[in-house]
């Protein structure tokens, strides 16, 4: 593969990116450009549009403006309109006060060839009203048409006077010709009303040919025109179609892109023409086209500007290009031959060199880099030389110092050894110290667990001593509360006990009474015996009353019986109470106090136990922590001593190992040694002078 150089490559790369940069933006402006372009000339096209738009305006308002004065005019001059229609004369006043204004309105409208003031032929003559028609540069006036002649219906005769009637409002008509002065002519025909009432019309025939000549002097770039249509599309005027051809027919697509009222006002692409339409005040559509070619011509050119600009840019860039890629490798060849030089060891002085550094851009600032890393390596070839030297003395001190180090490790090494040896006694002595610590400890925590149990047993006493105090207090209590009631019941049944004496009272009352039954009984039945027979009745009367008087006596003493023995069983009962509440009040509540003072004693004992039990576990607790102490001192003693031996044996080891290190240390001087040698070979390479 052949070699390209430094130049080569600067010049294409140049090239290269000055093509692709230029056909980039050539591309870009281009696109830009013509869409630049061609809205520019899409917005000349709509100024030309509107231009000639709003000087046909400006014609077809000046019409309307004489027209719709006309009417104003003859409305004012009908000052009376229900005379206006019933009186002839009147009318026939009024027309001729008209005749002046319409003359001097048909003179002041450009186009203008008749003029008329036409009355609804329902109350006013057929040919009543005013027409005046052009003749020469002059206006005469002549017999208006006669209604009378054709029906209402009658559009191609007398549709100017019925179609804006119906409609209610001013109308442009279609343009027609005139076959009687063979003129093309177009008429803006505006409704009189009066109180809601036609009085007729007010109308003007304009000669077409004035706005024919405005769309035909319209310039429309090299090629393009105007014409107008109607707003059936009915061609009006155009340069190559007659008037009244349906444009459909001869251009379909314009006549739908005309047909369509959201493209008025814009241009658009159709077919081969750029085309824009807009309706006139008329109704008409004034269209302008014009070929695309020639709306984008101007495009075409300044692209061909374009390119030529860009294959100029890189031609000059080209030759731009190789005198700069000349300018850079010339400096960068002798930087080469410097480079060469160095790479093989010759660090001689370059005359060019001086040159080169007074370069200002980059090959300067290599050169000047380059100069000092050379200057730099001359410098660290004589260090090295310098280090060779130096290092070859230290080698030798080193060598006499690593022999005394060697001896000195042997020596160190059998005296820890020794030291290490005593050390593991030591360490042997302090174990046995801990394990009779450790029994200790183990001692410590029995006692110390014996007095904690201790401990929870006064505890446990006291609690119970509690529990004795209370359960004898509420006994004494429970006991005074039943005695305080037995003896309040006893006292209330011994009083009522005392009811049976009046039972004894009361059975004393009932024997005198059986005493004095049995008594009158007695008189009765003497009484019974006195009286013979007419007594018997009475006699038995008087033997029952002895009789119930003898079963109350005998009543009466079987209640003093029982009596006798209930007052003998509530005398015992009696004596039973006062010995009861006597055993109650002197032996069981004394007991309940004596309990109760036990009880007290008992809790003090516990009191006394649980204090004593504290103070022994706190005690014992005490020593456990400081024999925990004392066995950890001992434990850091013994990992002392034992990292201590390790330590020693580590120390013999490493001094021992430091012995052998110090074997190698010799060997790697001797090596070392070798090795400056061969740098001083290496040295010898670099050409310094």
């Amino acid at each position: 593969m052949k070699h390209k150089t430094l130049r080569t490559k600067i010049v294409l790369a140049v090239a290269l990116a000055v093509y692709i940069v230029a056909t980039i933006l050539s591309a870009v402006s281009m696109v830009f450009t013509r869409n630049v372009l061609k809205e520019d000339a899409n917005e000349i096209l709509g100024r030309l549009s509107e231009n000639e738009v709003a000087e046909i305006n400006g014609t077809i308002e000046k019409i309307e403006q004489s027209v719709n004065s006309l009417s104003a005019i003859t409305i004012e001059t009908i000052e009376d309109w229900g005379k206006f229609k019933k009186d002839s004369s009147y009318e026939q006043e009024c027309t001729k006060k008209l005749e002046v204004p319409t003359l001097k309105l048909s003179t002041y409208t450009n186009g203008a060839i008749n003029a008329y003031i036409r009355y609804n032929p329902e109350f006013a003559e057929p040919t009543s009203g005013i027409f005046m028609g052009k003749e020469g540069d002059g206006y005469v006036f002549y017999t208006p048409t006669d209604f009378s002649m054709y029906e209402p219906d009658d559009v191609a005769h007398v549709g100017w006077y019925y179609i804006p009637v119906q409609a209610g409002e001013p109308i442009w008509m279609d343009p027609y010709l005139n076959e009687n002065i063979n003129v093309y002519m177009i008429s803006y025909v505006v409704p009189i009303f009066i109180d809601g009432e036609s009085v007729g019309i007010v109308g003007m025939d304009i000669d077409f040919t004035e706005i024919e000549n405005l769309v035909a002097d319209a310039k429309v770039y090299e090629t393009g025109f105007a014409y107008l249509v109607n707003a059936d599309n009915n061609i009006m005027y155009h340069k190559d179609y007659e008037t009244g051809t349906a444009l459909s027919e001869v251009d379909a697509q314009a006549a739908e892109f005309l047909n369509n009222p959201d493209k008025e006002g814009s241009v658009e692409h159709i077919g081969k023409n750029a085309m824009i339409y807009t309706t006139l005040k008329n109704g008409m559509k004034y269209v302008m086209t014009v070929p695309y070619a020639e709306l984008t011509n101007e495009s075409h050119t300044l692209t061909i500007i374009i390119i030529a600009v860009v294959v100029i840019s890189l031609i000059l860039s080209t030759i731009y290009a190789a005198i700069i890629s000349n300018s850079i490798s010339k400096p960068l060849k002798q930087l080469t031959m410097i480079i060469k030089k160095t790479a093989d060891f010759n660090f001689e002085k370059n005359p060019g060199s001086q040159k080169l550094m007074q370069l200002t851009d980059e090959t300067g600032d290599m050169a000047r880099a380059i100069h000092q890393m050379r200057k730099k390596m001359r410098i660290m070839v004589g260090d090295i030389e310098e280090s060779c030297q130096l290092l070859n003395a230290n080698f030798e001190k080193l060598q006499t110092s690593s022999d005394n180090i060697n001896e000195m490790a042997e020596s160190n090494s059998s005296l820890t050894q020794e030291l290490a040896a005593g050390m593991q006694e030591t360490n042997a002595t302090t174990e046995n110290m801990r394990e009779n610590l450790t029994s200790v400890n183990d001692n410590a925590s029995a006692i110390e667990t014996l007095s904690t149990e201790g401990k929870d047993l006064s505890k446990e006493i006291m609690e119970r001593a509690v529990r004795l105090e209370k359960s004898t207090e509420d006994s004494a209590e429970k006991t005074k509360q039943m005695y305080e009631k037995v003896r309040v019941d006893a006292q209330a049944a011994l009083e009522k006990s005392k009811a049976v004496e009046k039972i004894n009272t009361l059975t004393g009352a009932i024997a005198e009474i059986s005493s004095q039954t049995g008594l009158l009984a007695l008189n009765a039945s003497i009484e019974a015996a006195r009286a013979g027979e007419a007594g018997k009745g009475f006699a038995v009367v008087a033997s029952e009353i002895s009789n119930l008087s003898n079963q109350t006596a005998e009543t009466v003493s079987n209640i003093n019986t029982i009596v006798q023995e209930v007052n003998e069983a509530v005398t015992d009962i009696a004596k039973c109470l006062d010995t009861s509440m006597e055993f109650m009040g002197e032996t069981v509540l004394t007991d309940y106090q004596e309990f109760s003072k036990v009880g007290e004693q008992y809790k003090e004992d516990a009191t006394v136990i649980e204090e004593s039990m504290n103070n022994v576990n706190e005690a014992i607790v005490n020593l456990a922590t400081n024999i925990k102490k004392i066995t950890g001192a001992v434990e850091d003693i013994g990992r002392t001593i034992n990292e201590s031996s390790i330590g020693i044996n580590e120390i013999a080891e490493k001094t021992s190992e430091m012995g052998v290190k110090t074997s190698d240390n010799t060997e790697v001087v001797h090596s070392s040694k070798e090795k400056i040698v061969i740098l001083k070979e290496i040295v010898d390479q670099f050409k310094l002078s």
